[in-house]
C-alpha cells in the first residue's frame, strides 16, 4: 500500500545521509530503501519498541546487501530514550505509519525533532481518517495531519510539503 521509493523520492535522499527509521517495524522496508541509497558513507537507524523485530530486520538488510543498518531498540514515546543515536545527529527521519499506534503523538515528534539536525528533514505518513477500508486501523486510532502540523509547529519545524501517500495515507514533510 506504501511505496518506500516515492517516499524516498519526495524527500530527495542522498548518498551520505544519516537516516531514523523511526518505528522501523518488521519488515524494515524504510530502513531498507534508504540504505541502498545513502550507500557505504551514510548510517541507517532501525529504531522499534519492539526488541524481536529488530534482528529480522538487520538480516533483511545483509541479504540484501545493505550493510549500514544500526538497529535501536527504544520506546519513541520517552524524550531521550533512543541514547544510541545523539541529538541533532540525523538528516532525515522517516515515521512511517506509527503515531496512530501512540496516544503520545507530541512526545513521539518531539524525540524525532532532538534527533534531527538543523535544516534536518522529517517526514510523517500515516492513515487517512474516514477512508473506510476492511483493513488497517480503526477510525478512532487514525491520526489527522493538522494534528501532526500543530505538534510540529510547538516543536519549531516547518512544514514544507504535504503529499498524498497512497489511496489510504496522507503524508508531510517537515524540517528543523
Amino acid at each position: 500500500m506504501l511505496d518506500p521509493t516515492m517516499i524516498i523520492n519526495r524527500v530527495q535522499l542522498k548518498p551520505g545521509e544519516v537516516v531514523g527509521d523511526l518505528g522501523t517495524g518488521r519488515e524494515g522496508r524504510m530502513a531498507i530503501a534508504a540504505g541502498k541509497i545513502i550507500g557505504d558513507h551514510g548510517k541507517v537507524y532501525a529504531v522499534d519498541v519492539v526488541k524481536a523485530i529488530l534482528p529480522v530486520v538487520a538480516t533483511k538488510a545483509k541479504l540484501v546487501g545493505v550493510n549500514t543498518i544500526q538497529t535501536v531498540w527504544s520506546d519513541l514515546e520517552v524524550y531521550g530514550a533512543a541514547r544510541a543515536i545523539a541529538d541533532q545527529t540525523l538528516t532525515v527521519a522517516f515515521m512511517i505509519t506509527v503515531l496512530f499506534q501512540s496516544q503520545k503523538r507530541y512526545d513521539m515528534l518531539h524525540e524525532a525533532a532532538r534527533m534531527l539536525q538543523p535544516g534536518g528533514r522529517l517526514v510523517v505518513v500515516d492513515w487517512k481518517p474516514g477512508t473506510h477500508t476492511p483493513f488497517g486501523p480503526s477510525e478512532d486510532r487514525r491520526v489527522h495531519a493538522s494534528e501532526v502540523e500543530h505538534y510540529a509547529e510547538q516543536l519549531n519545524l516547518k512544514l514544507v510539503e504535504q503529499f498524498e501517500a497512497g489511496p489510504y495515507h496522507w503524508g508531510l514533510i517537515f524540517m528543523k
